[in-house]
């Protein structure tokens, strides 16, 4: 019951491929949309692959190539009851998310559609106590595996995964006693959803209890970490799903799914895609072309990537800056951008955080995952808004504050002018005014809505930036081309130091020595970026 069909649409709905210009703006959103943050030299090599066609070719197939991490030595051996395990993986899933790319950008996205808890695995009737936490490491190990692959493998794939066998309570679903919690998440949440994209029902409820008997059997060894058949606890009588009827087990219904009901799945999956990757309200004819070439390639989620990547669609304006950060998004946007690798420390004030912002890694709220990832719920809302309100939005801007100023009140913990180093020139006001804006904005500056600053630039007004020296040559070159907002955002920078007194010296060895302030105003200018509404936006 294993083989994948090779299925047709009966539609056919084209996406064109992008053949625009291939500058820093597309870049830049390739970059953010399948990176956690674009770091310079990730967004170097995405402009230097000049078209979108080899560029998402490449990021592709880097993900493919990607090195499996190396297991912590504390996994398996019956399991472990330290808790600070559990954190371990998530810092190790930062170091990752860090390092990588597309594919942990994929880890996250399943470990939404698919979700698990740790909260609620622990010390589980019959399960031997703390041998959750090797459970979960399985659970993203196989997550990372599959991440790119055929779809309806990982289904089958996450299904027998012991971690969700518990999370789901199909360990307590036997011949006779039939649980139906993993039966309806099977439809509703992996593969088909409630309804289809017409808004008929996908199944009934007599559905989803045949398909609990057909899942009947499973168990987990809390030595081995598998979970495993028991024909002794299994139903083999006929059952009917999808208006079929025969013996079904696990295997069986899912080939069934993918079968009686292809295009079903491959719509509820290319939606969920289309708001991760491009917005968080989605275009039923776009949605329509993913879903035709879903089945085309037989659910085969990297190409399915691929053409959407490469689409016209996903350069579209509209669609740059247009989805709301997640939390997780916010603080390794932050860290990669600046090219800082967090150390244990700060991993542990960012899981903390991640907790106060309801997005603890292996800890969504509910079965369902993250609204935030989501589609529009039933009336129409998108799922992204959900990340912020009145008390969030400020719980986000004093996390990155106390990153920027130091979280534990010693001084800030990475120095600002080396982080300015790795996006431009901090000894140039104006150019690191507007670099540092451009590199953490996925908005034009000019769509931003930088604050007015009224007074004029402080110091000499013989010296002013647009007055001309003996020469008649702008002090400042080209000073009366700057658009407004780049003189507000280096105002706002310099503060009531005068523009010509932001200097460098070099010690001779090729390195420059910065004024005092320099920092102290960096910080002070970073503040005011990330409390920017667009800053938000990804």
């Amino acid at each position: 019951m294993n083989s994948s069909p090779a299925f047709t649409s009966s539609t056919a709905i084209t996406l064109p491929i992008y053949s625009g210009p291939w500058d820093k703006a597309q870049a830049a959103h390739l970059v953010r949309r399948t990176h956690f943050g674009n770091k310079i030299n990730d967004l170097n090599q995405i402009r230097l692959a000049g078209s979108a066609d080899d560029a998402v070719d490449l990021i592709i197939t880097e993900a493919q190539n990607t090195v499996l991490p190396v297991d912590p030595s504390w996994y398996g051996n019956g399991g472990s009851s330290n808790i600070l395990n559990m954190y371990d993986i998530q810092f190790r899933w930062m170091d990752q998310m860090y390092d990588g790319g597309l594919l942990e950008r994929m880890v996250l996205f399943w470990s939404n559609h698919f979700a698990v808890s740790y909260n609620n695995m622990n010390d589980l009737p019959g399960k031997a106590p703390g041998s959750y936490v090797s459970h979960v490491y399985k659970y993203v190990k196989l997550l990372r595996q599959y991440a790119l692959g055929d779809f309806k493998d990982l289904v089958r794939r996450v299904s027998k995964n012991s971690a969700m066998v518990y999370y789901l309570n199909n360990y307590n679903n036997r011949a006779g006693q039939p649980n139906e919690d993993f039966a309806r998440e099977l439809l509703e949440l992996f593969t088909l959803g409630p309804k289809d994209k017409n808004g008929d029902p996908n199944y009934t409820e007599t559905d989803v209890a045949e398909v609990a008997k057909a899942v009947t059997g499973w168990r987990v060894n809390d030595v081995t970490l598998n979970a495993y058949f028991d024909e002794e606890r299994h139903d083999f009588s006929n059952k009917t799903i999808l208006n079929q009827t025969n013996t079904f087990d696990l295997d069986g219904v899912i080939d069934l799914i993918f079968s009686e009901r292809a295009e079903e799945v491959a719509w509820f999956i290319s939606q969920k895609l289309y708001v991760y990757f491009v917005s968080a309200e989605p275009d039923a004819d776009a949605v329509q072309s993913l879903a035709d070439h879903c089945i085309s390639v037989n659910f085969d989620i990297a190409e399915v990537i691929r053409y959407l990547l490469k689409s016209a669609h996903f350069y579209e304006e509209r669609f740059m800056g247009a989805r709301i950060k997640s939390p997780i998004e916010v603080f390794m946007a932050y860290f990669r951008q600046f090219e800082i690798s967090p150390d244990s420390g700060v991993k542990e004030y960012v899981r903390l955080a991640m907790q106060e912002l309801n997005e603890e890694l292996l800890r969504p709220e509910t079965v369902f995952g993250w609204a935030g990832y989501n589609p529009p719920d039933s009336d129409g809302t998108p799922g992204h808004y959900t990340w912020l309100n009145t008390n969030l939005m400020p719980s986000r801007w004093d996390n990155i504050s106390d990153l920027i100023y130091g979280y534990d009140g010693g001084g800030s913990l990475y120095d600002p002018i080396r982080m300015a180093e790795k996006v431009s020139d901090p000894s140039n006001p104006f150019r690191v005014a507007e670099d540092l804006a451009e590199h953490l904005i996925s908005l034009p500056l000019d769509q931003v809505g930088i604050r007015n600053v009224e007074e004029d630039f402080a110091g000499d007004p013989a010296l002013h930036p647009g007055s001309t020296d003996s020469n008649g040559n702008e002090r400042v070159p080209g000073f009366s081309e700057f658009p407004e907002y780049k003189i507000n955002l280096t105002k706002i920078l310099l503060g009531s130091i005068p523009w010509y007194e932001w200097t460098a010296n070099s010690d001779g060895e090729g390195n420059l020595i910065y004024q005092p302030h320099f920092a102290e105003n960096l910080r002070q200018y970073l503040s005011y970026l990330i409390q920017l509404p667009a800053y938000q936006l990804i």
